[in-house]
This record gives structure tokens, C-alpha cells and sequence, in this order.
């Protein structure tokens, strides 16, 4: 038995961990989330991981690589890279990075089947609950099974549902249609759809990531974008859009009021022409599903128009309340709506009750939870080219009580940041009688306003 026990031992690594650490970072290098499994590992182990990402010049790395004598194996979804490091247990010599990778997916389905949509504001709203499910999965660094179904029962976290684009959903009259649309169809989402009608649909729809100063200025700010058709035609015939201006990365010379783009991908199948122009853009669509044509992201150095504009001020009232004044201002012009806008922030600790008044659209509330001291604005039915305004009283937070910053979350249709624009939609073979539908959506992902 001694010998047996001794026999055993010496099968146990020294260090068996699978792995070492488990991250989620954004694009622009941020880490979101972050688990380590071993004592030494710190946040900087991820840092040459990010710098490898950033700065290769071919795209990202390959899923599995090497650097600063650290193992990095990733993959990247809903525009976010979850990441591990690599330990020495002895399973991950034999079987390779294929086994994390896979761990990896599985996780990520895990989170969207408990989260739903996956955002960064999904992310950052979850972090206990995605805790958990990483202690579940990679307890101590040793991956255990993953099924949303098996955890669910072991998760105690309150999930915060993250608002999904309307593009996903089939709730009538959230996705605005083109002016040129009837009214008829405008009440109807792009997955709710008589396939009988004989009908195409071309969706531009961009994400919304900012940082913005108190005096309006953006900090920092990226926009997400894809264009997807979705055909409910017999057959299979060739769509061509043609774009207001080319989709590509190289800068042009001279003035240009087109939008510039840092990434730009193209869908399985997809054909670019139109000269120099490429501003033509082709794909044999497939009836009753969903086409990916292109997906971009907009230049940092492009000069970035956000839908809406939030300004703040204080007020003292009395030694022990003060006043919040906030004026939200539509940018995106007549004829686009927003069907719902809202803007959270967490007032002094202090604060026993609001009293508030609005001024605008008809359909405005403004809650506030004495729980957490979140103070929420809404406004539905916001339309384009408008303003409106809430006078605030915080009761009991102070005569000088200030708020830093908060989050605004919109969802603006008829429009995109970027001023993509598709301008012409063609069918080969021609067919008669189809109703052909372009429209255009912006939601916000985070969008972080400093107040004071």
C-alpha cells in the first residue's frame, strides 16, 4: 500500500494547475473581468497578452501563443477576448491549447444563456454572477463541467439583463423603418415577417462606446457597426447595395466626408467592387436567413457625433438639499426617433427622497431607489431635433452635493453615427412586387458622462 501511495504521488506535477489565470478585456485593452487561480498571478500578467493583441500588424495573433514566459490561449466574441494562462498540469501538455479553447466557448455560451446578450455593459452590470460561473468552471484553475442548466442551481447572483437591439428582438415598433417605408410595415420586426410578402430588408446597425467630459467633449469613443440583409425571396438571388461611401482602412487625400474606418470585415461570400470606389458590395442571399455583408469599426480619429448631448449643473436649495439640472439634446435631427432613453446616476449617500419635475416629451419618470441611490430618468417616444430637462431635488444630501458622472443607455433608429448610408438596393435576377426595406439602428453600449 505504501508503495502504491508513493506510485501515485509521483504521477501528481509539482504544479498541476491547468491554468493560471482567466480574463475578459475589451478591444481597446481594458480588462472587464478578471480571475487568478494561483497566488503569484497578478492583473500584469495580462498586460503583454493586451500589448500582443494591439500591436499585431496582421490582425490578432494566433488563439494560442507565447510571451514574457507566460502561455496565452483566447478566443474573441461579442467583440470581447476571454483569455486564460496557461499553467503546467500535466492535461494541458497532452492535450494541447484545443481543450481551453473549447472550455473557452463553452463559458461564453454559459454567460449569454445567464446573461443574455454579452456587451461590456453586460459584463461590468454581472461581475458576481460571472464569479461564480468561473468558480464553477475553473475551480482552482481546473476546468469542471459546463452547462448553464448544471450551474444554474449554484448561481445566487441576480442577473442584470443588458438591453438588447431591437435588431435581435421581435417587439413591433422599436426598429424605426425608413420615411419611404409604409406604416404598415414599420410595426414589424425584421424576425416577425410574412415570408409570403416578398420582401428584403438591409439593416445598418452600429454599438455606442464613449467617455465624455462634463462640457460635452468626448474623451474617448468607439463605434461598432454591421450591415445585414435578410431575404424572404424564392430563390437565391444576387443582392447589391451600394454604399454612400467605401468601406475600407486606407486614408484617402484630400477633404473627405466619408467615414473612416480602423476595421473593416467583409462576410462569407461577399464581393467588393465598384472601381476604386468599392463602395459596391455583393452576397447571394439565402431565403429566410440572415446575411452578414460587412462589419466595421469606426477610426478613433474620426470625428465622432453622438446622438445625444447631456449637460448638468448644481444648485443649493437649502444647507441640506440641493438641485441636479439636466438637459439631454437630440442631435440626430427630424425625422429619427428614440424610442427609449435613459440616464442613470448614484446620488449622494446621504440622500433620503427625491422631488422632481420634467419638461419635454410627454413620457418622462424619474425613479429613485433608496437601496443603492440610483437616481433613473426615462424618457420614450424621444424624437430627433428635441430636448428635454429634469429639476431634481435631492432631499437631505447636502446644500453643495454633487454627482461625478453617470450612464446613459439609448436606442436611436433612422440613424447611425458613422453617416453610413446605403444608397441604392439591387435584386439579379430582377423580380417584381418586392417590398424592399433599408433601415438604420444605434444603441448604446456604455456611455459613461462625467456630471462635475
Amino acid at each position: 500500500m505504501e508503495g502504491d501511495h508513493q506510485q501515485l504521488t509521483s504521477l501528481i506535477p509539482e504544479s498541476a494547475t491547468m491554468l493560471k489565470a482567466f480574463s475578459i478585456s475589451n478591444k481597446r485593452g481594458e480588462i472587464l473581468f478578471i480571475s487568478t487561480f494561483e497566488p503569484t498571478v497578478t492583473k500584469d500578467a495580462f498586460y503583454p497578452f493586451l500589448s500582443e493583441i494591439s500591436s499585431s500588424p496582421y490582425g490578432d495573433p494566433p488563439p494560442a501563443f507565447s510571451r514574457d514566459g507566460q502561455n496565452y490561449v483566447y478566443i474573441f466574441r461579442d467583440d470581447l477576448y476571454w483569455a486564460c494562462i496557461l499553467g503546467s498540469g500535466s492535461l494541458t501538455k497532452e492535450c494541447g491549447h484545443m481543450v481551453i479553447t473549447d472550455s473557452l466557448c463553452q463559458l461564453h455560451q454559459v454567460c449569454s444563456t445567464l446573461c443574455g446578450t454579452i456587451t461590456q455593459h453586460s459584463i461590468t452590470s454581472n461581475l458576481t454572477l460571472i464569479a461564480e460561473v468561473v468558480q464553477e468552471t475553473m475551480n482552482g484553475g481546473f476546468l469542471q463541467m459546463q452547462a448553464a442548466e448544471k450551474l444554474q442551481s449554484h448561481i445566487y447572483s441576480n442577473v442584470v439583463t443588458a438591453k438588447e437591439s431591437s435588431v435581435m428582438t421581435s417587439a413591433p415598433g422599436l426598429f424605426g423603418i425608413e420615411k419611404s417605408a409604409p406604416c404598415t410595415a414599420a410595426q414589424q420586426s425584421a424576425l416577425a415577417v410574412d415570408k409570403s410578402k416578398r420582401e428584403l430588408y438591409v439593416d445598418v446597425v452600429e454599438k455606442v462606446w464613449a467617455s465624455v467630459a462634463s462640457n460635452g467633449t468626448v474623451i474617448r469613443a468607439e463605434v461598432t457597426g454591421s450591415i445585414i440583409a435578410r431575404c424572404f425571396l424564392a430563390g437565391n438571388p444576387m443582392l447589391t447595395i451600394t454604399l454612400n461611401s467605401p468601406l475600407c482602412t486606407t486614408p484617402k487625400e484630400g477633404f473627405s466626408t466619408g467615414a473612416r474606418m480602423s476595421e473593416v470585415e467583409f462576410g462569407t461570400g461577399v464581393e467588393v467592387a465598384g472601381g476604386e470606389t468599392g463602395r459596391q458590395l455583393s452576397v447571394i442571399t439565402s431565403p429566410g436567413h440572415e446575411v452578414a455583408i460587412a462589419r466595421y469599426t469606426v477610426s478613433p480619429d474620426h470625428p465622432h457625433l453622438l446622438p445625444f448631448n447631456l449637460t448638468a449643473s448644481f444648485h443649493s436649495l437649502t444647507a441640506s438639499d440641493s438641485e441636479l439640472r439636466l438637459k439631454l439634446t437630440s442631435n440626430t435631427g427630424m425625422g429619427t426617433l428614440a424610442p427609449v432613453v435613459t440616464f442613470r446616476a448614484v446620488a449622494p449617500p446621504t440622500t433620503a427622497t427625491i422631488m422632481s419635475r420634467t419638461s419635454g416629451p410627454k413620457d418622462q419618470n424619474i425613479k429613485f431607489s433608496s437601496e443603492d441611490k440610483t437616481i433613473t430618468w426615462t424618457i420614450s417616444q424621444f424624437p430627433g431635433g428635441s430636448y428635454a430637462q429634469a429639476f431634481i431635488r435631492m432631499v437631505d444630501a447636502g446644500g453643495n452635493a454633487t454627482i461625478d458622472s453617470g450612464e446613459l443607455d439609448f436606442e436611436v433608429s433612422r440613424w447611425v453615427c458613422s453617416g453610413v448610408r446605403v444608397e441604392r438596393v439591387k435584386l439579379s435576377p430582377a423580380l417584381n412586387n418586392v417590398s424592399k426595406w433599408v433601415r438604420y439602428l444605434t444603441t448604446s453600449d456604455s456611455v459613461s458622462i462625467r456630471l462635475s
